[in-house]
């Protein structure tokens, strides 16, 4: 069958991200609750028995908050950093821990990750690139802007899950305190509509079919925003725009559509 991954939602309300070649499945972040992810898997036709791992980019609740009691009662390998598991303080059995670190790949039965470092204000925060079969997907949730790194590990991708959290003038303008806009504006906070743009206009390949625009804020963006942005990027490439490169946009609260290769 190949690889595929389905979001079974992404924002602030929880992230996680369902990863298949079809008998194995493993899920990156569990931000949602335990009970909803398991909702939300059997919406998908899988058994939360039948979940062969999970992968942590990092320690915020909207990505682990979920992960020990999903995993409570099931015999499930948490696939972690040190660092952060030492400030997710998350319960899970020591013996299910499998410690992972940037830069070095790790194999969840037959299909490889490769955690790669991102600019967040987490302890030690990740992107991750999976591979199988020569198909590669890169999921990159939260990051303050596009680094050299994660732009390299992002090429001859066939699939890219993205952050496009907000629109800078929209949280200019919102509710959010002074300090807040600061960080989620900072180089270690949540990358922009613009940012997302640039990367389209001048660092992306072309390679990918499929982009998701993922983690957008309720509160500062709007869909239809982040949406028209990335288009307009891509279009703005002229002949070296591909054609068969489809956008996307993740949704908070309901699981999107499977996505193999």
């Amino acid at each position: 069958m190949g690889l595929g991954f389905t979001l079974l939602g992404s924002g602030s309300s929880g992230n996680a991200t369902l990863i298949s070649d079809g008998e194995t499945h493993i899920l990156l972040d569990v931000g949602l609750s335990g009970k909803e992810t398991a909702r939300r898997l059997r919406e998908c036709g899988i058994e939360p028995d039948n979940v062969a791992g999970i992968v942590v980019s990092h320690e915020h609740g909207d990505h682990c908050r979920g992960v020990g009691p999903f995993a409570k009662d099931l015999e499930i390998p948490v696939f972690i950093s040190e660092a952060t598991l030492a400030a997710a303080e998350m319960k899970v059995d020591a013996s299910r821990i499998r410690l992972i670190e940037s830069g070095t790949g790790f194999d969840v039965c037959g299909i490889a990750f490769t955690p790669f470092a991102v600019p967040h204000d987490a302890a030690d925060p990740v992107g991750f690139r999976i591979e199988k079969d020569g198909i590669k997907i890169a999921v990159v949730l939260d990051l303050g802007f596009m680094t050299n790194l994660v732009i390299e590990r992002l090429r001859e991708c066939d699939a890219i899950v993205l952050e496009s959290n907000h629109d800078v003038n929209m949280l200019k303008v919102g509710p959010y305190p002074w300090s807040l806009k600061q960080r989620v504006m900072s180089r270690r906070g949540h990358l922009s509509n613009d940012s997302v743009a640039e990367f389209l206009t001048n660092g992306f390949d072309g390679k990918a079919r499929d982009v998701v625009l993922a983690h957008l804020s309720k509160k500062n963006n709007l869909p239809d925003l982040a949406l028209l942005s990335a288009q307009n990027a891509l279009q703005s490439r002229c002949g070296l725009f591909t054609p068969q490169t489809r956008l996307e946009l993740a949704d908070a609260d309901r699981v999107g559509l499977p996505h193999w290769y």
